[in-house]
């Protein structure tokens, strides 16, 4: 049974923690204007060069990055009078430069050295002993020079959705949208006219949208979701010790993506202390076989192709040999004549299998094309890759990868690929392009990208016959949790390929849940991904952690924070 309605005491923690939420994103901005205030006109003037980038902002105005001002104390230590040099590198220290870096810094013994990236009160101090020097007609040994640096005021919140900027003189991007969109945020050139139109600036004005450079981007991200996004992601990859996680959040109507977050993390404004394997996307550069999940898939193909309908029932054996391969129901069970729905609920590989059979190599991999599996999205971030799936005309193609495909094994995807080919079923049977810029500012105007729809997939009747049996069976998903509005979604629990060795993993498991919400009119598609967990709710034996007693519930608490904060509601 799912609950008729919201209670009131959730409602009122959830309403308490988005409040507190904004709260504390708005002190650090407010902190950030303080700043901006003490800066000279001429600092602001200096900004127009070249290497500033635009303002980037959530769906809202919720500022997400931005050119703030740093400064470098350069020191002259040929200009410092003899005995001098210990007394000078004890000041430094007093300003709040740690020892160690004033230590390590004096060591390399250049005639001049430089100690970036400092705060506007140290370098008011820092000016304030030039004045004493040349009052003093001593020649100074010190300068200020004020530089530019990039600024995550949301810390490690759509880290990799942003990407960052280095510290390289001049500076470089990694990832996300400042890599994908440096060209623009640079120039403000680079959007294509045809594909956009005047429109009016969402979330109001605010003192960093739009911003001096006329070169600003609004992106899809709702950072209300986005935050209870990351929180439960780090709770459930903590709660099950997972190697890690993600979560992409995505309209299914026209693939704006809400919100997308990947465990581990890091912060951007702290790149250097992470390592590469923290900055890397997973939900877009790490394919991993995803399991029964793509059983959607494969009925979809079957309804759409007139293959089987509502009533067709297929025998499962519990087991069956095909190829080189032995195919096996996950619980070892046999059910005798089924039907599709109860093949969905059950989530049983042998007669998913038979139905792929049944439909044939061409139709088949015709099909996953066109539901973008194994192919890159053109999502607008940095690092998208391909995933893998044979096809039979490929040299190591067997008749094999049809049945194990077909219940999502023996294929790789990423998991912004996967939630694409869901989207299709969830929006009625129509291909979209998952994107993250909304729009942007240029000539003083704003402008909102129009990102086309793709080609019909599959039909309207067999998207709706599909999305029930998916309400179905999250119907029947055998744990308490349930969501306040009905949902359409698959569960996959699949094995982790050794590649070192070769085979599977022994005890080792990815477990995924896609769903989207209201059923009866999709407004929300979610994913949820958690990386070989190793730990269940009730158990450590890892024969007991199965997506819909991890994933699952990780999607219904994410998805009983964003319910009110999206305002959706079921369909009468």
């Amino acid at each position: 049974m799912r609950r008729s309605s919201y209670p009131v005491r959730r409602m009122f923690i959830v309403l308490l923690g988005v409040v507190g939420l904004f709260v504390a994103i708005w002190l650090q901005v407010v902190r950030w204007q303080v700043l901006y205030a003490r800066e000279q006109p001429s600092d602001w003037q200096a900004a127009a060069s070249p290497q500033n980038m635009g303002t980037i902002v959530d769906t809202l105005g919720m500022p997400l990055a931005f050119d703030a001002p740093a400064y470098t104390l350069v020191i002259d230590r040929r200009l410092i009078p003899e005995g001098q040099e210990a007394q000078i590198r004890q000041w430094l220290v007093d300003l709040g430069i740690p020892g160690e870096q004033v230590e390590r810094t004096w060591a390399q013994d250049l005639p001049v050295v430089e100690f970036r990236h400092l705060g506007y009160e140290v370098a008011e101090v820092a000016r304030q002993q030039i004045l004493v020097l040349q009052e003093r007609n001593i020649t100074p040994w010190l300068r200020v020079d004020t530089e530019w640096i990039r600024v995550f005021p949301q810390g490690t919140e759509a880290a990799h959705v942003l990407g960052f900027r280095n510290w390289e003189r001049p500076p470089r991007s990694f990832g996300g949208v400042h890599e994908f969109y440096e060209f623009f945020l640079l120039t403000g050139q680079g959007f294509q006219p045809e594909f956009v139109h005047l429109a009016e600036r969402p979330g109001g004005t605010s003192p960093f949208f739009p911003s001096p450079y006329d070169r600003d981007l609004v992106l899809t991200l709702h950072m209300g979701v986005q935050h209870w996004v990351e929180q439960e992601l780090a709770r459930a990859v903590e709660r099950y010790e997972a190697k890690g996680g993600t979560v992409i959040v995505m309209d299914p109507r026209d693939g704006r993506i809400l919100a997308m977050a990947v465990q581990p993390t890091y912060d951007p404004n702290r790149f250097y202390e992470a390592n590469q394997d923290q900055w890397l996307n997973r939900a877009i550069a790490s394919p991993y076989e995803p399991g029964s999940v793509v059983k959607a898939l494969t009925f979809s193909i079957a309804v759409d192709t007139g293959a089987i309908t509502e009533t067709t029932k297929i025998l499962d054996t519990g087991s069956m040999p095909y190829g080189s391969i032995m195919i096996r129901n996950s619980q070892h069970k046999a059910y005798g004549p089924v039907t599709p729905e109860q093949i969905l609920t059950y989530s049983l590989n042998v007669p998913t299998a038979k139905v792929a059979i049944m439909l044939g190599p061409e139709t088949f991999y015709r099909y996953m094309d066109l539901f973008g599996l194994a192919r890159r999205t053109e999502i607008d971030l940095a690092g998208e890759v391909a995933g893998l799936m044979r096809h039979p005309r490929d040299p190591m193609w067997s008749i094999s990868d049809l049945a194990s495909n077909s219940f999502g094994q023996g294929l790789a995807v990423t998991p912004i690929q996967l939630i694409r080919a869901m989207a299709i079923i969830a929006n009625g049977g129509r291909a979209i392009t998952p994107h993250v810029v909304r729009g942007f500012e240029r000539d003083g105007h704003y402008w909102e990208v129009e990102w086309p729809m793709g080609t019909r997939v599959i039909r309207e009747e067999t998207a709706r016959t599909v999305t029930r049996w998916l309400t179905t069976v999250v119907d029947n998903i055998s744990v308490p949790d349930r969501t306040t509005l009905r949902v359409a979604g698959k569960t996959g629990t699949a094995q982790v390929p050794d590649l070192e060795h070769g085979g599977y993993k022994p005890d080792a498991q990815n477990v995924t849940f896609v769903g989207y919400f209201p059923a009866e009119n999709p407004q929300v598609i979610m994913l949820v991904y958690i990386e070989q967990p190793q730990k269940g709710p009730l158990a450590v034996d890892p024969s007991y952690i199965w997506a819909f007693n991890t994933a699952y519930p990780t999607f219904v608490r994410i998805a009983d924070h964003i319910i009110p904060l999206l305002d959706i509601e079921e369909a009468p």
